[in-house]
């Protein structure tokens, strides 16, 4: 409601002329005092019935007027109306179309007064019009009729304007699903099996504005044919051998051309003709897809389209539920047909038995695998959440057995304190069968809540315990999380070889790290490799192999120790050849000495006195820098002991050896062996790190301590810098700094043409307890004779090395 008040000159002037307007209306002259109230058009036309207007624009006139003293508007709901005789103007705006609460036409009444008193009412019909309301498909969708098969769906593309929603009528059983946003409309013919579907009609579309008004409708017309193209098979699923070629019969109706689309490396056509699907599969070491989807997209001399579908595949495991059949098969011992292809279990796929709560698929102790198991480069995804003492994808490979090109990802956990665990993600026991191209990265975590145990439990990347066997070309890219190393053997492939076997490593890696957080709990008597965890009376060899996966132990701050750690194995024997380590060991909060840790193998020896037996080290070296508090650091192998006869050849260490620790020291460390018995020869080794930190006993740049008679140092040379403050020391004459070697006690040790260059900066109780080529202990501590046979080639070659020496009383 609006009211206007004359200004007080039109009082003065009474029926006086207003100015002319824009056309050319002028006021009358009223000298009688009547109210003069009139509407013009833009166009001069006295303004008299219905004035329609599209909502939301305002519409304005031009106003004729005399004696309006005052006006009252009154106007339907969402309505304006807007006089002002001094500027001989009004305007009327319509409401917005979605002001759905506005009325869409009706009276706007002008209640007017005049100075004298009279009175009048002027009333002007108005009605708003929406705009255009337009819908329209694109192509020939409302020209053409469109054929359909059961449950098939057509999507129409249209354009629209003003239109906010759609009213479809389709025919009884026909479905659709209108997106006025997106500008599609799908239909759906009725499924099969529908009683009595509606073969021909029309959907009607009609749009629909904000309020609800009708557009112009648009029929779309359909049709939904029983002649459409059928392709059925025998059989839900079809698997081939290798190679082979087969004609599938098949029931083909309706259709007059089909197109085929296959996995990678398989051919396959259909023959209409002859009702035939002629598949052939690829060779089994073709580059190709071993399972897989032929799609079939039919059409009918009617133009009429359907699709279908055929599940392929190389005659072995294709699914996870056949391979849990497979291994139910191997632990009942009967026939393994079905998964065969070329006298080998094959795996044709990918495949996840994560969803599975079993902690052993295939085989038992009295039920071994036998066979071949092939994994043609694919994945089994486990997890493994322990229920049981034994945890492995096979339980048993039997001697004859292989296992081959297979990934395995997932997890591995342990977290039960009632029992002994033997743990492998492939096979808790290998009795002896070869292993090539198989990756692990299963991440395994051991969380030992029975600090009591004194039995031990082996824990392997791919296998926990191995009687022998040949693996070439294996993997392990998991990490280990661990809280304990109490009575544990532990390696990223091979937790525990049995005692006395034989069996080679070849081209195989660990790049996986390991983690060891040990607290509070126990951690001795542990074995931790990079490959192998303790193969501790026997002989296996090892070439080409690398370790790149890191060490992290955090003792937590307790004096807890663990027996040996090394990037290659942890404790045993055999022949080394080629083998490298990259893997830095990383040792805190450790407030005792460890024990043996070196860069290949932490201790060659057996503590349990099973024999002495033999190490054969070639070519091999060690990159990583070692940060440990232990008794025998060595870049290469911590310790040497219970030897029948060793020999370092030709090997190199260039990571620097470190005791983190400022309050406790490590006992021994040397470039290549921290310490070794009798009848160990090394040869041709470098040295090229640095030795640095709290050593009580001995520091040396190639052997740390000859424990034996019988030991020989040939061209072997160390250019790392020694460096050893020192700690109270547990006699007169520790701690011993040597260029090459430190002489226990007074054993009998051979050095021939060595040499040192790296400088030696040490805090000793005398002058003899540092020299740039060897130490001879009881010389110091009683005067024994010097018994080391060392030739003047090494003392020379020696004779520059730069000594800072401090004597601490």
């Amino acid at each position: 409601m609006r009211k206007s008040l004359l200004y007080p000159a039109y009082l003065l002037l009474g029926a006086s002329m207003l100015l002319a307007a824009s056309c050319d209306i002028e006021d009358v002259e009223a000298d009688d005092g009547a109210i003069v109230f009139e509407l013009y058009d833009t166009q001069g036309t006295l303004v008299e019935g219905l004035q329609s207007m599209k909502f939301g624009t305002t519409t304005a006139y031009t106003l004729k007027s005399a004696f309006v003293t005052y006006t009252e508007i009154t106007a339907p709901t969402g309505w304006k109306c807007n006089v002002i005789p001094s500027s001989r103007s009004c305007t009327v705006t319509a409401p917005v179309a979605a002001d759905l609460e506005a009325k869409p036409g009706g009276e706007i009444t002008v209640a007017i007064q005049s100075q004298a008193g009279r009175t009048m009412i002027y009333t002007l019909a108005v009605a708003a019009l929406e705009e255009n309301i337009k819908l329209t498909f694109e192509g020939d969708a409302t020209t053409k009729r469109r054929v359909y098969s059961f449950g098939k769906s057509i999507t129409y593309n249209f354009e629209c304007e003003n239109t906010t929603s759609l009213e479809v009528e389709a025919p009884e059983g026909w479905k659709y699903q209108a997106d006025t946003d997106a500008g599609t409309l799908t239909v759906t013919a009725p499924e099969k099996g529908t009683a009595d579907p509606v073969l021909t009609g029309d959907v009607k579309v009609t749009p629909l504005s904000v309020r609800g008004t009708a557009g112009a409708s648009s029929s779309i017309p359909v049709e939904l044919s029983t002649r459409m193209p059928v392709i059925s098979f025998a059989e839900q699923a079809y698997k081939f051998t290798f190679g082979e070629q087969r004609d599938i019969a098949c029931t083909i109706s309706n259709v007059a051309k089909c197109d085929i689309t296959a996995p990678k490396g398989w051919t396959v056509a259909l023959d209409i003709e002859n009702s035939l699907l002629k598949v052939t599969a690829p060779a089994a070491d073709a580059d190709c897809d071993g399972t897989g989807i032929v799609g079939m997209n039919a059409t009918s001399d009617e133009e009429l389209t359907a699709e279908f579908t055929l599940p392929i595949a190389w005659k072995g495991i294709s699914t996870a539920d056949e391979f849990v059949a497979f291994g139910q098969a191997v632990t009942d011992g009967t026939p393994l047909d079905d998964y065969t292809n070329d006298g080998r279990i094959v795996l044709a796929g990918d495949i996840d038995l994560s969803a599975y709560d079993q902690n052993i698929f295939a085989g038992s102790a009295q039920k071994p695998f036998s066979g071949t198991f092939d994994g043609l480069g694919h994945t089994i995804r486990v997890n493994f959440t322990a229920k049981q003492a034994e945890v492995g994808l096979f339980h048993t490979l039997a001697a004859e057995a292989a296992v081959r090109n297979l990934v395995l990802e997932g997890s591995l956990s342990w977290t039960m304190s009632d029992a002994r665990p033997m743990l492998g993600t492939l096979a808790v026991y290998n009795n002896g069968a070869p292993v090539s191209g198989v990756t692990t990265r299963v991440a395994v975590n051991y969380d030992n809540t029975d600090a009591s145990t004194k039995t031990y439990s082996w824990i392997g990347g791919l296998i926990c315990f191995s009687k022998g066997g040949v693996y070439t070309d294996c993997r392990n890219e998991g990490t280990f999380t661990m809280n304990s190393a109490r009575y544990i053997a532990v390696g990223g492939l091979v937790g525990r070889g049995e005692d006395k076997s034989e069996g080679s490593f070849t081209n195989c890696s660990n790049t996986g790290n390991f983690e060891l957080a040990f607290g509070e709990l126990a951690v001795d008597s542990g074995r931790i490799g990079g490959l192998v965890g303790m193969a501790e009376t026997a002989e296996w060899s090892f070439t080409d192999c690398t370790n790149e996966g890191a060490f992290n132990i955090d003792h937590g701050g307790t004096n807890k120790q663990f027996h040996s750690l090394g990037g290659i194995l942890g404790n045993g024997y055999g022949t080394f050849t080629n083998c490298v380590n990259k893997g830095r060991m990383t040792m805190t909060n450790a407030l005792a000495a460890n024990r043996r840790m070196g860069g290949i193998v932490g201790c060659v020896g057996s503590d349990n006195g099973k024999g002495a037996m033999s190490l054969t080290m070639s070519n091999c070296r060690n990159e990583a820098n070692l940060s440990l508090t232990t008794n025998y650091i060595g870049g290469l192998v911590g310790i040497a002991e219970k030897l029948k006869a060793g020999h370092i050849e030709n090997c190199t260490n260039t990571g620097n050896i470190t005791n983190p620790s400022t309050t406790s020291a490590a006992s021994q460390a040397a470039g290549i062996i921290g310490c070794a018995y009798g009848n160990c020869t090394i040869r041709g080794c470098v040295n090229r790190g640095d030795i640095t930190g709290l050593f009580r006993y001995r520091a040396a740049g190639i052997l740390s301590a000859a424990r034996s008679t019988g030991n020989l140092l040939e061209s072997c040379e160390n250019h790392g810098n020694l460096n050893v403050p020192t700690l109270e020391a547990a006699t007169t004459a520790f701690p011993l700094v040597a260029g090459i070697v430190g002489v226990e006690q007074d054993y009998v040790t051979t050095i021939r043409t060595c040499k040192n260059t790296g400088s030696i900066t040490a805090t000793v109780k005398s002058e003899a307890c540092a020299n740039p080529v060897y130490i001879f202990q009881k010389a110091i501590e009683s005067g024994t004779a010097d018994k080391t046979d060392c030739d003047q080639a090494s003392k020379d070659a020696s004779a520059g090395t730069v000594m800072n020496i401090t004597l601490k009383q």
